[in-house]
C-alpha cells in the first residue's frame, strides 16, 4: 500500500486492486461512505477510478449501499467502456435506493448500447416494475428474460411472478410460477401474498397448503403472514388456528410481525378472546398495530366499551396511537353516537398533531355528522388542508344520513371540480342521499354516469341503491323493470328495500317475490315474515297473514321490530 500511494499515475498491481476491492466492499456492508470517498479519492489520484473496471464496479456498490446513488452514477458516468457487472451494478444500485424509474432508464439504455443483459440486471429491473406496478415494462422485461433464456431462473422467475402479482396480473403470475422446473420458499411466499394483497384469499390458502405439501413451510415468517392476511379475510377462524400451531412450531410466536398478523386474524374472524391471548403472550409486547388490530376487531362487533379499555391500555403500555388507532376509535364511537367520547378523541388527535391527517379528518367530520351536528361537521371538513376522496366521502354521507340530498349533490360537484376523481363509495353515498331526499332522475342520472363518465363498473350496492331509491318514491313497476335488466341479481339490502316498500305500498305480488329471494340469501330475518305478514293484513288477506304468522310461531320466530 505504501508503494502505491507514492503512485500517481497508472493503474494499481492485481494484488492492490483486490486490496481496494476489500476495503470497498467493508465501506459498503457498514455504510462508512466517509472512508468509502478517501478510498475513492486515492484511486482518482492513481487514475485507476476510470481505467480499473474492476474497480469502478466496487465503487458503484459501495456507493449504493451507503444510499449515495448520485455518487454512484457519477462513477458510472466516467467509465469508457462499462462491461455487463457495471450495468447490472447500476440497475441493481438504483433499485436499492429506491429509484426505480431510473432503474429502468438504466436497463433500457444498457440495451440500446447493445450490451448483453445478465439474468441479475433482469431481475433488478423486474423489481423495479413491480415496486411501480407498471406492466408494459415489466411484460418487455418478461420478453427479454424469455429470449435470453432467464426466464426459468429461480430469482428471475420469482421476481417476474411478484412483478405481475403486484400489477394484479395474477393469471400471468401463475403461468410465470407453472413454468418454474423448481420453486423455494421465497417463490411460493411471493405466489401467497400476491394472492392474498389482489383479494383471492381462497387460492392464497390452497397454495400455502400446497408449499406444506412440499416441505417448504417453516423457514420464512414471512409467508405465515401472507396466509394470515388472507385467513382473516375469510374470516376462516379454523384456518387460522391451525396457522397458529405451525407458527408455534416453527419457533415465530414471539417475532413482533407474526404476532401482529395473527392478532388481527383472530380479530377480523371474531375470535376476540384469542386476539386478546395473543396479546398476552409477551406482556411488554404491546404495539400500535397489535393495539390497533384489537380495536378495529372490537368495534366490528360493536364491543365499544372494550374497545375503549384498549385503547386506555395501550396509553398505560407507554403506547402512542397513530392515525388508523384514532380513525378506528373514532369510527367506534359514531357507531354508538358516543359524542363525548368522540369530542375526547377529537382533543388527543389536535394533541398529537394529526388533526391534518385527512384519514383522521374524514373520521372526525363523519362521527359528528352521524350524532347529528352537521354544522360542526361541515365546518371540520372546511378546516381540514387537504381534501381527499375519503375526505370527500364523508361529507356527501353526513348530508345523506340527514336526508340533504341537494347539499350532497352540491358537494359532489365540488369534489370533481377539485380534481379529485369519485370512487364506488362516494356513490354509494350520493346514491343513498339522492334516495333518502326522493332525488329519483338526480340519482338515475348520478348512477348512468358512473361508467360513462368515471369509468366506474356500478356493483351489487350501486344497484341496491336504484332499488331502494324506486321503492321510496312508489314506483315499484319500475324497480321491478330495473331489477330485470341488472346485470347483477340483488343483494339481500336490495330485496329488503324492495319489500319494505311493497309493504307500505300494499303490493302482494312484488313483496312476495322480494320475499322469497330475500329468504335465500337471509333466512333468519325475521323482518320477512313481519313485512309479509304485514303485507297480507294491508290487503285484507287474513288467512294469508295468519298462515305467516303460524309459520313464525312454529319456527320460533319472534317478532322482532319491522323495517321500512
Amino acid at each position: 500500500m505504501g508503494k502505491l500511494r507514492g503512485q500517481n499515475t497508472g493503474p494499481p498491481a492485481a494484488a492492490a486492486s483486490l486490496r481496494f476491492a476489500a476495503l470497498l466492499q467493508s465501506c459498503g456492508r457498514t455504510g462508512d461512505i466517509r472512508r468509502g470517498r478517501a478510498l475513492h479519492a486515492r484511486l482518482l489520484l492513481t487514475g485507476a477510478a476510470a481505467t480499473s473496471t474492476f474497480l469502478a464496479n466496487h465503487l458503484i456498490t459501495m456507493y449504493s449501499y451507503c444510499a449515495d446513488a448520485a455518487s454512484a452514477v457519477r462513477v458510472f458516468g466516467v467509465l469508457p467502456r462499462p462491461n455487463p457487472v457495471s450495468w447490472t451494478t447500476l440497475v441493481s444500485g438504483l433499485v436499492q435506493n429506491s429509484m426505480h424509474h431510473d432503474a429502468l432508464a438504466a436497463f433500457a439504455a444498457m440495451r440500446r448500447a447493445h450490451v448483453a443483459p445478465t439474468q441479475f440486471a433482469l431481475s433488478s429491473a423486474a423489481r423495479a416494475a413491480a415496486a411501480l406496478s407498471a406492466p408494459r415494462p415489466g411484460t418487455q422485461l418478461h420478453c427479454i428474460g424469455t429470449r435470453f433464456g432467464f426466464d426459468t431462473e429461480l430469482f428471475v422467475a420469482s421476481n417476474l411472478a411478484d412483478m405481475y402479482s403486484k400489477c394484479g396480473l395474477l393469471d400471468e403470475a401463475c403461468r410465470v410460477f407453472d413454468q418454474m422446473p423448481h420453486r423455494d420458499a421465497v417463490t411460493w411466499t411471493t405466489m401467497i401474498d400476491g394472492y392474498a394483497k389482489n383479494g383471492s384469499l381462497k387460492a392464497a390458502i390452497l397454495a400455502f397448503r400446497d408449499m406444506k405439501c412440499e416441505g417448504l413451510v417453516g423457514a420464512d415468517q414471512h409467508v405465515f403472514c401472507s396466509a394470515l392476511s388472507a385467513s382473516g379475510g375469510l374470516k376462516d377462524g379454523w384456518f387460522g388456528r391451525s396457522l397458529h400451531c405451525c407458527i408455534i412450531k416453527a419457533g415465530f410466536e414471539l417475532e413482533t410481525v407474526v404476532r401482529n398478523a395473527l392478532l388481527d386474524m383472530y380479530a377480523k374472524s371474531g375470535d376476540l378472546e384469542s386476539a386478546s391471548r395473543v396479546v398476552k403472550i409477551d406482556p411488554g409486547g404491546w404495539n400500535v398495530v397489535s393495539g390497533t388490530s384489537l380495536i378495529d376487531g372490537y368495534i366490528e362487533v360493536d364491543r365499544i366499551e372494550e374497545a375503549l379499555e384498549t385503547y386506555t391500555e395501550l396509553g398505560r403500555q407507554g403506547v402512542e396511537p397513530n392515525e388508523f388507532t384514532f380513525a378506528s376509535m373514532i369510527k367506534g364511537c359514531a357507531m354508538q353516537d358516543l359524542l363525548e367520547q368522540g369530542a375526547q378523541l377529537h382533543a388527543q388527535v389536535i394533541k398529537t398533531s394529526l388533526i391534518s391527517d385527512s384519514f383522521v379528518g374524514s373520521t372526525l367530520v363523519y362521527m359528528y355528522g352521524k350524532c347529528g351536528l352537521i354544522s360542526l361537521s361541515l365546518q371540520l371538513f372546511n378546516e381540514i388542508g387537504y381534501h381527499s376522496e375519503v375526505a370527500w366521502n364523508a361529507v356527501i354521507n353526513v348530508y345523506a344520513q340527514h336526508g340533504h340530498g341537494w347539499g350532497a349533490i352540491q358537494a359532489f360537484d365540488r369534489m370533481t371540480a377539485s380534481g379529485i376523481r369519485p370512487n364506488h363509495i362516494t356513490f354509494v353515498c350520493l346514491l343513498t342521499a339522492c334516495s333518502h331526499a326522493g332525488l329519483v332522475d338526480e340519482g338515475l342520472e348520478y348512477f348512468y354516469s358512473m361508467k360513462d363518465a368515471h369509468g366506474i363498473e356500478p356493483k351489487e350496492e350501486h344497484y341496491s341503491c336504484i332499488i331502494d331509491m324506486y321503492g321510496r318514491a312508489g314506483r315499484l313497476d319500475e324497480a321491478e323493470k330495473f331489477i330485470s335488466e341488472m346485470p347483477v341479481k340483488p343483494n339481500a339490502y336490495g330485496w329488503c328495500s324492495l319489500l319494505g316498500a311493497c309493504r307500505m305500498r300494499g303490493n302482494k305480488e312484488l313483496g312476495e317475490i322480494a320475499a322469497q329471494n330475500l329468504m335465500k340469501l337471509d333466512p333468519d330475518n325475521t323482518g320477512i315474515h313481519v313485512s309479509l305478514s304485514g303485507i297480507y293484513a294491508s290487503l285484507g288477506q287474513w288467512e294469508d297473514a295468519k298462515s305467516v304468522r303460524k309459520l313464525m310461531k312454529d319456527s320460533s320466530i319472534k317478532n322482532l321490530p319491522g323495517f321500512s
